[in-house]
């Protein structure tokens, strides 16, 4: 083998070991803030899981195709192999089977996460959170970081109880207040 050749594949070899890392799986823990079933006669309810616990919280894994259920505790640990994952625009698009049913999730960039079960005569629609695996730990740092004081601290604070600590990743108007949802509508998410 020559030198030139030997090179270029080190260069080869080096870039795919550099740029892999870019196109490396995603991974969120998402957690559901509500959830309604539709059965085929028009009715509208909460899902129907039988005697096992709703789903709260479920970590998706694009690297191994995986949607693995965190809480409940009951639950902890069930897997759903997903048979696709696409990035497009922005969001992940994921579906699988599971139990002769069709399963749907879209991750969008902004940390929505939409899921749908699609099973003979119903179809449960789930909407939640993502948060990018790492990303929590990126807040936290981030919060701990002294900001840098501004004028607005002269402002007299509102006497609006619906106030409440800002972020600058997460500004108000793009983050649902998950404390204020009611039972009746996501209760059983």
């Amino acid at each position: 083998m020559t030198k030139a050749t030997t090179m270029v594949l080190v260069a080869l070899a080096a870039n795919l070991a550099w740029c892999g890392g870019t196109r490396a799986g995603q991974t969120w823990v998402c957690s559901v803030t509500s959830a309604v079933a539709v059965d085929e006669d028009g009715t509208v309810g909460p899902p129907d899981t039988g005697s096992r616990e709703r789903p709260t919280f479920f970590r998706i894994d694009t690297s191994t195709k995986e949607l693995t259920l965190l809480a409940p505790k009951s639950r902890r640990g069930e897997v759903t192999k997903l048979d696709t994952v696409h990035e497009s625009e922005g969001q992940w698009l994921l579906s699988g089977v599971e139990h002769g049913r069709g399963l749907s999730v879209i991750v969008t960039a902004e940390g929505r996460m939409s899921l749908s079960v699609v099973g003979d005569g119903v179809v449960w629609s789930v909407f939640g959170n993502a948060l990018r695996e790492g990303e929590s730990l990126e807040l936290v740092e981030s919060e701990s970081t002294p900001a840098p004081e501004d004028e607005s601290a002269d402002e007299p604070e509102s006497d609006s109880e619906d106030e409440s600590p800002r972020h600058p990743k997460c500004p108000r108007a793009s983050r649902p207040n998950l404390l204020r949802v009611s039972r009746t509508k996501a209760g059983h998410a």
